[in-house]
């Protein structure tokens, strides 16, 4: 989509206001950075927009964006100008477990909703992030790119950002700061907000590859032993070209001493070996690697002076590591709050407190419990059951498509209701072991696997995950039973109090 040339250009600024100082300092220009610039520009708000690199420049993502986020981009006028470049539409997955696929089909919550497009894209997020870069230049926004933020403090009269935009150093004031900067973001570690929680940290490599067959858009799964707790993932773009990866979670990377270069290099090769349309894949280049920092793991995210949107406050999904949707929608939560603050003149702590209000509001109802289901599964000596149950859960799904939407929406639905996720699996629960004796005996007289036997296995593989879990590591053992405990608490009480997932209605 670029066609930018990469010759040194001069530093872009607009400045509306006296030399260095705006109403808003906002460091970083990824989705959240650049949409929040969009927002507040557009409703006359002098801010400023920081970004470390030049565009167009490479991030690592998964590129994925849902239907939830083209909502947002086609309300910025953004989703024209993608759509000329003829991107795959992506409306159908397959879920492969240990290498044998057990789901293949429209993804099943897609077009369920009349106000959302039927379908997500996959764009590199050198493309993505350059046009919504542009998109909040374009509506007002004071920009900067190689601007690197070095030091951000609070003033008496506001906050000061010191950065090094190209050979010289600058210092810019504003009256708040916003940290869009990232997992590692320098805003959230001035004022000690950094998230560092390997339970909420996922660690992931991925690179492009072309040689696909077949001008599809399906997106595809793999859940593999190795890759526990974590997936593989392919995703479509047009001409053979996929974006593919892997993740797993930080904290059993460490304790299984796992290499996640290595997961990388197993996946690919068993892609190849067990994908169809794979077999001819090859890299355009060396894997990337990075870390995502998922909603568990957020904080309250404002301090005196400012509030912290996109990657730097965690917004990203604890089932699927997403995050570009995610990071929009911090943005735009965090726009009135900003705007509230600047005609009342109260930028302190207690105020900006209302930003933590209204993401919790917004977010909780869902990512609470797809984090509660994250938090389940945390726990690898569970691993072998846990694949069993979701190959079954696919069986079923591929059959079943009322129980595909409701309970395929912990991984990656466009409307969660956590009393119906529960709900539909009890029912299933109920009644495969209800048939199970029936069938145990119909196996019998035909001479196939008996679900009685497999019944008992899967049982079995429970209590002795349990037991193993205990000797390997008592203390890890009560911390994960504490910490489950503590998370079903909070996911029933906001079970109770709604039934609606906000995120499926929107900001916009």
């Amino acid at each position: 989509m670029s066609t930018r040339s990469t010759t040194p250009r001069p530093h872009r600024s607009t400045s509306k206001r006296s030399k260095n100082s705006y109403d808003v300092i906002v460091v970083g220009a990824g989705p959240a950075g650049s949409v929040l610039g969009w927002e507040l520009a557009r409703q006359g708000v002098s801010v400023l927009l920081l970004e470390a690199s030049r565009f167009p420049r490479e991030k690592v993502c998964g590129d994925y964006i849902e239907p939830r986020g083209l909502r947002v981009l086609e309300a910025m006028g953004c989703l024209k100008q993608l759509d000329k470049g003829s991107p795959l539409p992506i409306t159908h997955s397959a879920t492969f477990v240990d290498s044998e696929c057990h789901y293949r089909g429209r993804i099943p919550f897609y077009g369920s909703l009349k106000d959302l497009p039927p379908h997500g894209y996959i764009v590199p997020r050198e493309q993505l992030d350059e046009l919504l870069f542009q998109t909040a230049a374009k509506a007002g926004a004071n920009v900067r790119e190689e601007s690197i933020v070095r030091r951000v403090s609070a003033r008496r009269n506001g906050i000061e950002v010191e950065a090094k935009c190209g050979a010289s150093r600058n210092v810019f004031r504003g009256r708040l700061v916003v940290g869009a900067d990232g997992v590692n973001s320098v805003v959230a570690r001035s004022v000690n907000l950094l998230a560092n929680d390997h339970r909420h940290i996922a660690l992931s490599q991925r690179a492009y590859a072309e040689g696909l067959e077949g001008d599809i858009g399906e997106a595809v799964f793999y859940f593999e032993r190795d890759l526990f707790p974590g997936y593989g993932w392919m995703f479509p773009m047009r001409g053979g070209r996929v974006n593919l990866g892997v993740g797993i979670l930080a904290e059993s990377a460490r304790r299984l001493n796992v290499k996640v270069p290595s997961l990388f290099k197993t996946f690919f090769e068993k892609l190849r070996r067990t994908h169809h349309r794979c077999q001819k894949l090859r890299l355009c280049g060396p894997p990337i690697g990075g870390i995502v920092k998922t909603y568990g793991g957020a904080g309250p995210n404002f301090f005196a002076g400012g509030l912290l949107i996109g990657d730097a406050g965690s917004f990203v999904d604890p089932m699927t590591g997403e995050g570009i949707t995610p990071a929009i929608e911090s943005a735009l939560i965090a726009a009135p709050v900003i705007k509230q603050a600047l005609a009342s003149g109260k930028f302190d702590a207690d105020f900006l407190s209302l930003y933590e209000e209204e993401f919790r509001r917004y977010f909780d109802p869902s990512m609470v419990f797809v984090d509660l289901c994250a938090a389940t599964m945390r726990n690898w000596h569970f691993r072998e059951p846990w694949l069993r149950a979701v190959a079954r859960g696919c069986d079923i799904a591929q059959q079943d498509l009322d129980f595909a939407r409701t309970v395929g929406a912990c991984f990656g639905g466009l409307e969660i209701h956590p009393s119906s996720v529960l709900g539909e699996m009890w029912q299933k629960t109920v009644s495969e072991m209800m048939s199970l004796w029936p069938r145990g005996l119909l196996s019998l007289l035909e001479f196939k696997p008996n679900p009685v036997f497999a019944a008992a296995r899967d049982w079995l593989s429970w209590q002795a995950g349990w037991w193993e879990s205990i000797t390997d590591d008592p203390i890890w053992h009560a911390n994960w039973q504490r910490d489950l405990q503590s998370k079903w608490l909070k996911a029933i009480s906001l079970i109770y109090k709604s039934q609606d997932d906000p995120r499926a209605q929107g900001l916009m």
